[in-house]
């Protein structure tokens, strides 16, 4: 499925209309924490390549981390993780290097619904195309582009939703066999009218 998928150059897209979004590239999920996962911090040097490209060509950027209260109900689904205000709701330190992007903290899976990104969409209303990029595949990149492509649809709007396959992962654990949610996840997503591409590049440089 994910053979073959085209590669899109970083000048196919247009500064003032694109954002980049990064999703939950946190020490929570790739180095420290229950939830900490060797598979899902193999793509950050994909997503270093995307921050570069989007400061290098001025698309604004923004990156969810998840920062969660410690009452918050999604602990009755997942184990404790991510904090608010401790090392595991921390961006990666090469990320934040980097630098270029607005952090955007959020208390669920599905960052949509942040408060922080609510604004950031008043703030963009031309925007045209987002490319989507982070962890987990199947859980909170699948989440909240289904939603925001949704709520672009019933806004009679367009919006292209690009995700380079090289930049999202998910994670293997006992009944989550990671092979198989990325590709059901990335199969939902194609079929919800999210553009799979397989990377993006800059030929240029």
């Amino acid at each position: 499925m994910t053979q073959n998928l085209p590669v899109m150059q970083i000048r196919d897209f247009s500064g003032n209309k694109t954002a980049l979004v990064i999703i939950d590239m946190i020490n929570g999920f790739l180095t420290e924490g229950t939830l900490a996962s060797e598979r899902c911090a193999g793509i950050l040097p994909a997503v270093e390549k995307l921050l570069n490209l989007a400061k290098e060509n001025k698309i604004p950027c923004i990156a969810f981390a998840d920062a969660h209260e410690s009452d918050c109900p999604e602990f009755a689904s997942f184990p404790l993780h991510c904090l608010k205000n401790t090392s595991e709701s921390e961006l990666a330190p090469s990320l934040k290097k980097i630098g270029g992007f607005q952090t955007i903290e959020k208390n669920s899976t599905n960052g949509f619904f942040a408060p922080d990104f609510q604004k950031f969409l008043k703030q963009h209303p031309d925007l045209e195309n987002v490319i989507l990029c982070g962890v987990c595949t199947d859980i909170c990149v699948m989440q909240f582009a289904l939603t925001l492509k949704s709520f672009y649809n019933q806004n009679q709007k367009n919006l292209h939703i690009y995700i380079p396959v090289n930049a999202v992962e998910t994670y293997d654990a006992p009944g989550h066999n990671a092979d198989q949610m990325q590709m059901a996840a990335l199969q939902i997503l194609e079929q919800a009218g999210i553009i799979l591409i397989s990377e993006v590049k800059d030929d240029e440089k």
